[in-house]
């Protein structure tokens, strides 16, 4: 007898770290339009993963080559690691700030999306990132207005620091209980 996750299981190759890593390719493919993918994804480019462990919004960095901060205080994985693009900071990620602008933000975190939602408007705002992807985890009720909630602070902040941007978001295919939003500053 076959189940029907064995072919899904075999389909992963064992260094990816997590399935996580599916969320962010979707979210790529999603949100980066296609005739600007190489320059928004390009190797020698740096980003900060926070909630980054085991690693695997990561992997979809350092498979492009591009230098990745990961910021949890887990463990990474070792395979990860060893690539030599990863930089593992045990640190609290909503405390965390960069030491110098990077170009691409992720958050994958597990807290109320609108911790969340300010924490990403913070980066963008004070110039630490130009691009940011992240889940906000859904609450079991008022679903819209809570994600409308974090759009309109998200919206203030970025106004309020006078900067423009343009953003998506999207309940993608890996995504359970949550929405993906993609931030581009113009």
């Amino acid at each position: 007898m076959s189940f029907p996750w064995a072919f899904v299981a075999c389909a992963f190759p064992q260094r990816i770290p997590s399935r996580s890593t599916l969320k962010l390719e979707e979210a790529f493919l999603q949100f980066v339009p296609e005739r600007t993918l190489e320059a928004d994804l390009t190797e020698g480019m740096t980003a900060v993963d926070l909630g980054a462990a085991p690693g695997g919004w990561t992997y979809q960095f350092v498979k492009k080559g591009i230098h990745v901060i990961a910021i949890d205080n887990g463990p990474m994985q070792k395979e990860l690691m060893s690539t030599g693009l990863v930089q593992h900071e045990k640190a609290d990620g909503f405390k965390f700030e960069p030491p110098y602008t990077v170009d691409w933000l992720v958050c994958d975190m597990v807290e109320r999306p609108m911790k969340v939602a300010e924490l990403m408007a913070k980066w963008l705002a004070n110039g630490w990132t130009r691009r940011a992807i992240f889940n906000l985890k859904l609450p079991m009720k008022k679903r819209y207005q809570e994600v409308s909630l974090c759009l309109q602070t998200i919206e203030a902040m970025l106004k309020k620091a006078g900067v423009g941007y343009h953003y998506q978001v999207k309940h993608l295919y890996h995504d359970r209980e949550e929405v993906t939003v993609c931030i581009m500053v113009r």
